[in-house]
């Protein structure tokens, strides 16, 4: 009997393909949105090739999905607080360091923590339910990347008080929290919607064992039903 593996060759090549969409979709809507967050961040669909990652093929592929796109999205170009500005000798030391975990490394990688869901999205016996845990898992995740936005936000970027966003000045957390959330609940809202339809109309995004219909071209009629073997059993296999 051959060893289990946790990831087949498929599983992979869908994960860096995803994660490929997901840095495309990041840095075209950064473009669109250059000059408008001044600070950074912007809105779009980004996060949504890790949430399909997530309910198609679980946390730990989602996570890893996730982690890509952070790593990929830094070798475009990251910005790291010069360590001299604190007073604090461990923030000298380590604020370089917890600025690029919190503003690239684990915002991406947190969105996949929507795969937390996977197993009862899977186990949901009606749409209302799948609906429900695809909800959860998006909130959730999108709520965490915000929340690594937002601590880094006030731990390395607030200013003197002079540039503020919306009426907010620049020196308070309240501004991480209100610019930060200008991009990062439009994002949740949009991800999380489309998410909705594709679980309601789109199934077999999400499912890669997806039920199909083979169909006979030439009579236009039903010849068989096939399931697609699943990753599982396929490993399983002698």
């Amino acid at each position: 009997m051959k060893k289990e593996k946790k990831f087949s060759v498929r599983v992979l090549a869908e994960i860096a393909i995803f994660a490929a969409i997901a840095l495309a979709l990041d840095m075209l809507q950064g473009g669109i949105f250059r000059g408008v967050f001044l600070s950074g961040g912007s809105i779009g669909f980004a996060m949504l090739p890790i949430f399909i990652i997530a309910y198609r093929r679980g946390f730990l592929a989602s996570l890893l999905c996730g982690f890509i796109v952070s790593l990929t999205q830094m070798l475009a170009g990251i910005y790291v607080i010069n360590g001299a500005t604190f007073d604090n000798p461990f923030m000298q030391a380590m604020g370089p360091f917890l600025q690029v975990m919190l503003d690239y490394v684990l915002a991406y990688t947190f969105v996949g923590f929507a795969g937390i869901f996977y197993k009862a999205f899977k186990n949901g016996e009606v749409t209302k339910k799948k609906v429900l845990f695809v909800i959860l898992g998006t909130v959730i995740a999108g709520l965490l990347k915000y929340a690594c936005h937002v601590v880094a936000g006030g731990l390395f970027w607030l200013g003197d008080g002079g540039d503020g966003f919306w009426g907010v000045p620049n020196n308070t957390w309240l501004y991480s929290f209100v610019y930060n959330g200008a991009y990062s609940i439009p994002n949740i809202i949009i991800c999380t919607s489309v998410m909705v339809v594709i679980t309601v109309y789109y199934p077999q995004l999400l499912d890669a064992n997806y039920k199909r219909e083979v169909v006979n071209e030439e009579t236009n009629d039903n010849v068989e039903e096939v399931k697609v073997e699943s990753e599982d059993k396929v490993n399983e296999k002698c």
